[in-house]
């Protein structure tokens, strides 16, 4: 008698796949769009406050359309770019990741900052005062020290 096998090489454990269930029980679908609708306009309000330093070109959709981040380039040509802002924010332990698109956009840069549920509107307001006093500090610099910088 032949009995059949069968195995998935590379699985991983369901262990992730039932914790979500768990929460997704507990907290139900209304508790789910709270979570949603919340983070959504956390990723707005960041949009709207990056928008009106007048520098950044915002590049991700709103109103929940997609996932809840925000990202956004500069305007215009300035003596630092993404990369040196990405730098200065993580001195005050900000991971806000800095980019180079690909292949036909592979001059074009860009930040994200991805909006979690544990990122309140308290957090959102010092973020957005580093991010000011980056582009501040940065466009203080001459071209030497922010080479010194980099």
């Amino acid at each position: 008698m032949f009995l059949a096998s069968f195995t998935f090489n590379f699985s991983k454990g369901a262990s992730n796949i039932i914790a979500q269930y768990y929460v997704l029980i507990r907290l139900g679908k209304s508790g789910f769009t709270h979570i949603m609708k919340n983070l959504v306009s956390n990723a707005d309000y960041l949009a709207q406050e990056l928008e009106k330093m007048g520098i950044f070109t915002i590049l991700s959709e709103r109103g929940g359309k997609g996932v809840p981040l925000v990202a956004f380039k500069l305007t215009k040509e300035h003596q630092f770019d993404e990369f040196d802002l990405s730098a200065k924010l993580r001195e005050r332990g900000w991971i806000v990741p800095a980019y180079t698109m690909s292949h036909a956009l592979e001059d074009m840069k860009l930040a994200r900052v991805v909006v979690r549920e544990d990122f309140s509107r308290n957090r959102m307001e010092i973020l957005i005062r580093d991010i000011k006093t980056a582009v501040d500090v940065l466009e203080s610099l001459d071209k030497k020290e922010l080479e010194a910088h980099r």
